[in-house]
């Protein structure tokens, strides 16, 4: 698990093969789970766990930047309802410390640790469709498990 306490941490972060930056803003600016973080929770499951941080900018170099998540609540209770409904995740893998919402500067981010499946949940899979909607993760992308 990846651990940030500082903005020099921040500026340090960059996308790989265990980690994941999204900006999750929302069109009111107040904080949204992406739609897309799904592939990422599967990806990381089937793969060997991550952590993805929310609320980062991604920079032209591809540094990260503080934005922030001005209601992480909200994004949260977002998170653990999709990581429940099987037509959204084939396995809640979520444990009570696997979020966090961090102050940095006097803003929010969330950090998500998603651990690696255990054999017998595998493959994650998103949608319902264990066929289209299993990804895994290499370097820095989430890829479509082919059969």
């Amino acid at each position: 698990m990846h651990k940030i306490y500082s903005l020099d941490d921040i500026a340090q972060l960059r996308e790989s093969v265990d980690v994941e930056c999204k900006l999750a803003q929302g069109r009111d600016g107040s904080g949204h789970l992406p739609h897309d973080i799904w592939e990422t929770y599967s990806a990381f499951a089937n793969t060997h766990g991550g952590d993805i941080f929310l609320g980062l900018l991604e920079l032209p170099d591809e540094s990260y930047i503080i934005s922030g998540i001005e209601n992480p609540s909200k994004v949260i209770d977002e998170l653990l309802a999709g990581a429940n409904d099987r037509k959204i995740v084939s396995h809640n893998l979520l444990e009570p410390d696997s979020i966090r919402v961090l102050t940095i500067a006097g803003k929010n981010l969330i950090h998500i640790h998603i651990p690696q499946a255990p054999a017998h949940q595998r493959p994650v899979y998103i949608g319902g469709n264990a066929k289209t909607g299993s990804y895994q993760r290499i370097h820095s992308s989430d890829m479509k498990l082919t059969s």
